[in-house]
C-alpha cells in the first residue's frame, strides 16, 4: 500500500472524436472540484500506449490515442491532488495471447538529482520536469525506443517514464531506464538504472545507478552507485564503485572497491583496491594508492633533504597511504659541469613499520637535465631503513643500485634527514 498527501480532488470531463478505424481524439478539461478551476500543467497519459500530454492554462487538453479497439484507460496526475482514471470501454474482446503492458510504482525512486545536475537541466525541457514531478514513482516498461533528441522519441512525452531494453538515440534520449543495451551518438539521460550496457558518443547521465559496462567518449555521470567498468576520455563520477573506473583525465567516487585509473588525478572518499594515476590520487583511505603526489588524509606524508653517491643534494616529498606511496623530487649536483640539474619521481612500499623504525624500498627513475641536449637519465632501486627520533623528525640511510642512460651500473648510498605529518 502506497500513501502519498494529496489533500485535492480533480474534476475531469472529456469528450471523444472518432471516425472509422483512425485514432481515438480525446478533448477533456481537468478542474479543481473545490475551486472550479482548472489546473495547469497536469499529466494527461493512456497508460497502454504510453501517450501524454500536459494541461494547458485553463486545463484543457488534446490527446491521441493510436489503438482505439482496446480499453482505454486515462489518468491524470498533479503533484497534491489524487490521481484520476477513467476507463473508456470498447465492444468486449476476449483473447489469450494478448499480454498487459508491465507497470511499476516506486516512490522516492524518482527524486533523482537529474535536476540538480547542469547537463540534466540544459538537455530537458521545463514540460518534462514537470511531467517527472507529477508522476511520480510511476514507470512503465517497453521492449525498445528510438529517439532524435529527448523531445522527439517513439515513446513521445512519456519518455522519462519508460524503463526499455533496446534504447538507440541518434543524437540523445532522455528514458527512464534501460536494461539492456542503450547507444546513443551524443548523449544518454537516464532517470532510473541502466544495466548491462550503455554507450554514448558524448556522455552518458544515469540519475540512480549503473550495473554493466558504461562508455563514453567525454564523461559519465552516475548520481548513484556503479557495478561494473566506467569508462570516459575525460571523466568519470559516481558514488560508490564496485570494478574498476577508467578516464583520460579525472575520476571523482565516493568509495570504490577494486581499481581507480586516470592519467591526471583521481578523488575519492574511501578506496579499498588500488588507486592509481600518472600525477594525483586523493582520498580519505587508501593502502595502495600509485602516483607521484598522493594525498591520503590517514596516511603518511614527509620531506626531505638527502644526498646520494653522485654528490647530488635534493629535496623529496613522499605521500602515500599504508604500504605504498609516491615520490617526487629535485636537486642540484655540485662539481657536476654541464648537467648538475636532478629531477626524481618513483614509487615506494613500506616493507616494515614501527612508530620509531621502518624498512623502504623505491624504485626511481631520474633525470640530469641542461636544458639544452638530451638529459642524462638513471634508474635506481633503493632500500632505506631508517628511524625517528621523535613524532615529526627522523633519518634514513641505505644502499642504492642504479643504471644510467649509458648501460653503466653503479652502487651506492642514499642518506638524509626528513620531517613527516
Amino acid at each position: 500500500m502506497i500513501i502519498r498527501y494529496a489533500p485535492g480532488h480533480m474534476a475531469v470531463s472529456i469528450k471523444v472524436e472518432k471516425s472509422g478505424y483512425g485514432p481515438m481524439v480525446i478533448e477533456g478539461q481537468v478542474t479543481d472540484e473545490a475551486r472550479k478551476r482548472g489546473i495547469v500543467e497536469a499529466s494527461v497519459y493512456e497508460r497502454n500506449t504510453l501517450a501524454s500530454t500536459l494541461t494547458g492554462p485553463t486545463g484543457d487538453f488534446r490527446l491521441t490515442v493510436k489503438r482505439p479497439e482496446e480499453t482505454v484507460w486515462i489518468t491524470v496526475s498533479k503533484e497534491n491532488y489524487r490521481d484520476t482514471t477513467l476507463a473508456l470501454l470498447p465492444p468486449v474482446q476476449i483473447s489469450k495471447r494478448k499480454k498487459g503492458r508491465l507497470y511499476r510504482f516506486a516512490p522516492g525512486e524518482w527524486e533523482d538529482g537529474l535536476d540538480g545536475t547542469a547537463l540534466g537541466r540544459f538537455f530537458t525541457s521545463s514540460r518534462q520536469r514537470i511531467q517527472r514531478i507529477n508522476l511520480g514513482g510511476f514507470f512503465a516498461y517497453n521492449p525498445y525506443q528510438i529517439s532524435l533528441t529527448p523531445g522527439l522519441s517513439s515513446q513521445g512525452f512519456f519518455n522519462s517514464q519508460v524503463v526499455n531494453q533496446l534504447s538507440l538515440n541518434i543524437v540523445g534520449g532522455h528514458t527512464a531506464g534501460v536494461n539492456g543495451v542503450e547507444v546513443g551518438g551524443v548523449f544518454n539521460i537516464n532517470q532510473q538504472q541502466a544495466r548491462y550496457f550503455q554507450a554514448a558518443g558524448l556522455f552518458n547521465l544515469v540519475g540512480n545507478g549503473v550495473q554493466g559496462v558504461q562508455a563514453a567518449g567525454v564523461s559519465n555521470i552516475v548520481l548513484g552507485n556503479t557495478q561494473g567498468l566506467q569508462v570516459a576520455g575525460v571523466n568519470n563520477r559516481a558514488g560508490n564503485v564496485s570494478g574498476a573506473q577508467l578516464s583520460g583525465v579525472f575520476n571523482v567516487a565516493r568509495e570504490v572497491r577494486g581499481v581507480q585509473v586516470s592519467s591526471v588525478i583521481n578523488i575519492a572518499s574511501k578506496i579499498k583496491g588500488v588507486q592509481i594515476a600518472a600525477l594525483i590520487n586523493i582520498a580519505d583511505s587508501s593502502d595502495y594508492p600509485i602516483g607521484l603526489v598522493n594525498l591520503i588524509r590517514n596516511g603518511t606524508k614527509n620531506i626531505a633533504l638527502e644526498v646520494d653517491e653522485s654528490s647530488a643534494t635534493k629535496i623529496v616529498f613522499r605521500s602515500g597511504g599504508r604500504r605504498l606511496y609516491g615520490l617526487v623530487g629535485g636537486g642540484y649536483r655540485f662539481g657536476a659541469g654541464s648537467m648538475p640539474y636532478v629531477l626524481e619521481a618513483g614509487i615506494g612500499i613500506h616493507i616494515w613499520r614501527t612508530p620509531r623504525l621502518g624498512l623502504d624500498a623505491e624504485l626511481v627513475s631520474g633525470i640530469s637535465p641542461d636544458f639544452k641536449t638530451t638529459p642524462d637519465h638513471q634508474a635506481s632501486l633503493r632500500l632505506l631503513p631508517g628511524v625517528y627520533l621523535d613524532e615529526h623528525w627522523g633519518m634514513f640511510v641505505g644502499p642504492s643500485y642504479g643504471m644510467r642512460s649509458k648501460h653503466t651500473f653503479q652502487l651506492g648510498i642514499n642518506a638524509g634527514i626528513r620531517y613527516r605529518w
